[in-house]
């Protein structure tokens, strides 16, 4: 876009003029992939080979082991879960007149339960032993919630 003056038929008064609005997406896609292309071409030879190498290494979070610490948080939060499911079961099991408001409460910190632990699971890595008893635990969890909505167990 350019401004032309008041009465001169095609001298600019100004050079190009840009603004937020008329700058596209592409265009700054194509100026990052111009400058790590340009960063690659300053590389030679077989440090080229180097360079694909080491971004190939870094990888994605899914790609990565997890630390103690998050192999620690998954198996508590997999411990919680059984707890909450054994007292659920327990309570399904005894009849009582206020058993009905008793699961409830249970049903409800099933779901906290299972929801944390459903946190834990998306920002974990997804490999690991303890990353899939975690899993497991949820899914059981989930299928346990819902065969109770749908009244399996009156």
């Amino acid at each position: 876009m350019s401004i032309r003056r008041v009465g001169k038929g095609s001298t600019p008064a100004a050079g190009p003029v840009s603004s937020a609005r008329s700058r596209s997406v592409d265009s700054v896609t194509g100026e990052i992939f111009a400058r790590h292309l340009a960063d690659i071409a300053a590389v030679q030879g077989s440090d080229l080979v180097d360079a694909v190498t080491a971004t190939e290494q870094m990888g994605a979070v899914a790609d990565r082991e997890p630390t103690s610490h998050q192999r620690r948080e998954q198996l508590l939060q997999t411990g919680e879960l059984l707890d909450s499911l054994a007292a659920l079961g327990r309570d399904i099991g005894t009849v009582g007149p206020n058993s009905s408001l008793e699961t409830l409460q249970l049903r409800s910190h099933l779901q906290k339960t299972r929801d944390m632990a459903l946190r834990t699971l998306s920002d974990s890595p997804a490999t690991g032993l303890e990353r899939d008893l975690l899993h497991r635990t949820t899914v059981l969890a989930t299928v346990e919630l819902a065969k109770s909505d749908r009244g399996d167990y009156k």
